[in-house]
């Protein structure tokens, strides 16, 4: 294990990330927020940042060298876990959130994309009791936590982040790396701008529905993140916008498709992208859904059934988390198990969508159809293939793997919540939302995020860590066989 080598790499990405505290603060002193506050809400929190960045790559900077893949692994997974730390200082210092655990829930929640929050919100609508850039930097965490720190910093240090290839398959955590240009940094500066395409886009579009500025921006980085902050306890169903919610539903839906596609279609490789298997099944799953859910609520006699349940089964789908109703607690039980299964399900590879992906159900599909014929015809010769292509034994059996930890993290996170005191249901509905990072938790009246107990949520905070590093990066960190030379 090169430390010196993970020090500096981790000392990058913190100064990187150290500057991103300015977009709030500027926000603020538009907005007229007090100086006072803005120091030690944000700059207070940027001079930390950048200290320990510079100190840790001060140290170890004779020592940098190519990274082997188990510390890019290390590096990704820590990296996360400091800049979660750091993102829930403005919380502590500004003084939304007293409680550190608090904190750093809702900024592990928020760079993991997962949007589950423990802000109050029975004291009144968000935007009338904080500060706009709080809320601001709130959406900021979902937006750079959707296309990734990592990939962010490939593109920026690309000179210095030595073994970048590692930490993008570390990043990017299981998917095939696929390289749009010759060099990587190349590849992922055209992810980022794809990225930001698409998400001045959506503000314009928003903007055009009816959604002030500040709304629309701050919604658009969660919404192409598949992050589901919002700036109103009620979500989306504050506007009441037929309008603004089909802008969140093509939108939640591009951001949880794979951003290859998006640079083929935007290149004017339509055969090309039309042949991508996962999409195609994607698209299917969602309309599917879709329909089931939509008619759940149609029999339950829910206001709107064909309109509510295809807003709820995309933002489950692509894991957004964004909702237009304020309980649905009262919903028929086929809809909630419907939309657990959406959410753990998630969506395709190379997105900004969590849980397990559509091509690897695909592969464990066609790998257990396969297992079946071997049974009856032992000696056949068979391969799991997508989209034409062999896939390889290894990947079949990492998918398998991960699978069964998947589960395995689950069954264990619903365990500890139960024994803290949370019923069974409760407990299954936040750990899903959790590791799939998506936040739409589905929970029994008058319980939400917020009213958790600590312990709980500290089992949810490693839950989202665990989910957004897609379980064998969290594994790797947490592996002491990882740190052996």
């Amino acid at each position: 294990m090169r430390f010196k080598e993970i020090l500096a790499s981790l000392g990058y990405l913190i100064l990187l990330f150290s500057f991103s505290f300015l977009v709030p603060a500027l926000g603020g002193l538009y907005y007229g927020e007090a100086p006072v506050y803005i120091y030690k809400a944000y700059l207070l929190p940027l001079i930390i940042s950048a200290a320990l960045g510079v100190i840790l790559w001060y140290n170890s900077r004779d020592s940098v060298d190519n990274l082997r893949e188990r510390d890019a692994y290390v590096v990704v997974g820590l990296g996360w876990i400091a800049v979660a730390a750091l993102g829930a200082l403005p919380y502590l210092f500004g003084g939304t959130l007293r409680s550190p655990l608090d904190a750093f829930f809702e900024s592990m929640s928020g760079f993991t994309t997962t949007g589950a929050s423990v802000l109050d919100f029975s004291t009144g609508d968000y935007i009338d009791i904080y500060p706009h850039s709080i809320l601001l930097w709130r959406a900021l965490t979902n937006w750079l936590g959707g296309m990734g720190i990592i990939v962010l910093g490939i593109v920026i240090l690309a000179r210095f982040m030595h073994g970048g290839i590692f930490l993008f398959k570390a990043e990017v955590a299981g998917a095939s790396v696929t390289r749009l240009k010759p060099k990587l940094y190349q590849t992922a500066r055209i992810l980022w701008a794809v990225y930001g395409l698409f998400t001045g886009l959506c503000i314009a579009l928003f903007m055009a529905a009816g959604m002030p500025g500040f709304d629309a921006v701050c919604t658009s980085f969660a919404t192409l993140s598949s992050g589901g902050f919002t700036l109103h306890t009620d979500s989306l169903g504050y506007y009441a916008n037929p309008g603004i919610e089909a802008v969140a539903v093509v939108f939640m839906f591009l951001g949880a498709t794979n951003f290859v596609v998006h640079y083929m279609v935007l290149t004017g490789r339509f055969r090309e992208a039309s042949k991508d298997t996962e999409m195609r099944l994607f698209v299917l799953w969602l309309a599917g859904m879709s329909a089931l859910v939509g008619a759940g609520l149609l029999l339950s006699g829910a206001e709107n059934p064909l309109r509510t349940g295809l807003f709820h089964a995309v933002s489950a789908g692509t894991t957004t988390g964004f909702s237009t109703v304020t309980d649905m607690s009262g919903w028929p039980s086929l809809v909630h198990v419907l939309l657990l299964i959406l959410m753990l399900a998630g969506a395709t590879l190379g997105s900004t969508s969590g849980g397990l992906k559509i091509s690897r159900f695909m592969v464990l599909a066609k790998n257990l159809r396969n297992g079946m014929a071997k049974a009856i015809h032992p000696r056949a010769v068979l391969s799991v293939k997508l989209g034409g292509k062999a896939v390889p034994e290894s990947v079949v059996s990492r998918i398998q793997i991960l699978f069964l930890t998947f589960t395995m993290v689950v069954v264990v996170s619903v365990l500890l919540l139960c024994a803290s005191g949370i019923s069974l249901v409760d407990s299954f509905s936040a750990t899903a939302s959790c590791i799939a990072n998506c936040g739409l938790g589905i929970f029994s009246p008058g319980v939400g995020f917020n009213t958790l107990n600590p312990f709980a949520k500290a089992v949810l905070a490693v839950v989202m860590w665990m989910g957004r590093l897609e379980i064998f990066t969290a594994l790797m960190v947490l592996a002491p066989s990882t740190y052996r030379k």
